[in-house]
């Protein structure tokens, strides 16, 4: 079953920031190299996007959020993102060394 993954707002400017801080960085390689890395792992939510893992904080705002990682160790982000019907929204791209989540922070 074939889900349709779609960005909010919210989670566009979070891939615009980053992007724009690895141009600040003269990283624009590096950032092209991110990107595509996201794009792959949004990808991979087209097929069985509940096997990712709920979010720490999703009974916190009353949703069930899931998570999935991009990067590794002080690089790592969390792809924020809530599966209804066969559509997957992905919420936030939160860089996993910000404070958690809160329901302000998902507001579509």
């Amino acid at each position: 079953m074939a889900f349709r993954v779609v960005l909010t707002d919210s989670a566009e400017a979070d891939v615009e920031s980053v992007l724009k801080w690895f141009h600040d960085q003269r990283a624009t390689e590096a950032g092209g190299r991110w990107f595509a890395q996201l794009m792959v792992k949004l990808d991979t939510l087209e097929n069985h996007p509940e096997r990712c893992a709920l979010a720490a904080e999703s009974e916190d705002v009353g949703q069930e959020i899931r998570e999935l990682l991009l990067g590794r160790r002080r690089y790592k982000y969390r792809i924020l993102f809530k599966v209804s019907s066969k559509t997957v929204t992905i919420l936030r791209v939160w860089h996993s060394s910000r404070d958690s989540i809160t329901r302000e922070d998902l507001v579509e």
